[in-house]
């Protein structure tokens, strides 16, 4: 499963978690599109995270990803590269 998260990078979003801010990511996948998870209540470990800033024709354009981490609170394994 991915989820999409709107932030501005992967640092930024790890340093609005660590404020204990809530985030709340939408898997756009077509068979579930619309569910909405929130980092650190029910996302599940190991679900990829695309960051995105803007949407476009209905989609996300990621920019940058990370691996959600339960244990840690955080996104880790940052990659630059287009999930699949």
């Amino acid at each position: 499963m991915r989820v999409f998260l709107r932030g501005q990078s992967f640092s930024e979003v790890n340093a609005r978690l660590e404020q204990g801010r809530t985030l709340v990511a939408r898997d756009y996948s077509l068979l579930r599109q619309g569910i909405e998870f929130t980092l650190g209540e029910d996302l599940p470990d190991g679900v990829k995270v695309a960051i995105f800033k803007r949407i476009q024709n209905g989609f996300p354009l990621a920019h940058d990803f990370g691996t959600w981490c339960a244990t840690t609170h955080r996104l880790i394994n940052r990659t630059k590269t287009i999930l699949g």
